[in-house]
């Protein structure tokens, strides 16, 4: 599994440690590792700019496209109904820009909502108590099935990150090291170094 860290520290180096950036980071593509474009709408998803995200997604996946793992397409937070509404809107302007495309589950998502033909990704989001709840391992278990990259956001902890593994996740995001690196990284480092689940998808 892959740890795709939110908090950009180009000097750490783990064949398992990539990097999960938004558009409001003006960070570049560290020159080493897989990574992943968020969208940037849990915190407000109202202020989403379709024009906008598109030229930073063109920008970075020009650089780096190919250690590009996924783009996330725009979702609502904590809302089932409108996430895939929103999916449906916009999935093929994301689509366009020739990158997987990663649709964000929410509370309330069951496996026959979800438009698997139009995914490559599928991104577990939601509450905390249902990101890792049964609904949750469903639909992970159904992407898998389906030859689906999966992967899990927010998550900050090695009880979370273990959660997810053995739900069957590809990786997971997170800023565990935004605070701390110092004594972050080495406890971060030693569970890569021990879990040993190869991903179930070819990597770019």
């Amino acid at each position: 599994m892959l740890y795709l860290s939110g908090s950009i520290k180009p000097l750490l180096r783990h064949e398992r440690l990539g990097w999960m950036l938004t558009p409001d980071m003006g960070n570049r593509v560290p020159d080493h590792g897989y990574w992943a474009l968020d969208n940037a709408c849990f915190n407000n998803p109202d202020a989403f700019d379709l024009d906008a995200f598109m030229a930073n997604a063109r920008k970075r996946l020009a650089y780096a496209g190919d250690r590009c793992l996924f783009v996330v397409a725009p979702d609502v937070p904590f809302d089932s109904d409108g996430t895939l509404r929103r999916f449906d809107t916009e999935q093929a302007a994301v689509r366009s820009l020739g990158a997987p495309v990663a649709l964000v589950s929410q509370d309330g998502m069951e496996v026959e909502d979800v438009p698997w033909p139009q995914i490559d990704t599928l991104f577990v989001g939601g509450s905390t108590a249902w990101k890792t709840g049964q609904e949750s391992a469903a639909l992970v278990a159904a992407a898998r099935r389906r030859g689906k990259w999966t992967h899990m956001g927010r998550v900050n902890s090695m009880k979370r990150m273990k959660a997810a593994e053995s739900m069957g996740c590809d990786s997971v995001d997170g800023t565990y090291l935004k605070y701390g690196p110092a004594i972050l990284w080495p406890k971060l480092r030693g569970w890569l170094d021990q879990q040993g689940r190869q991903p179930t998808m070819v990597l770019p």
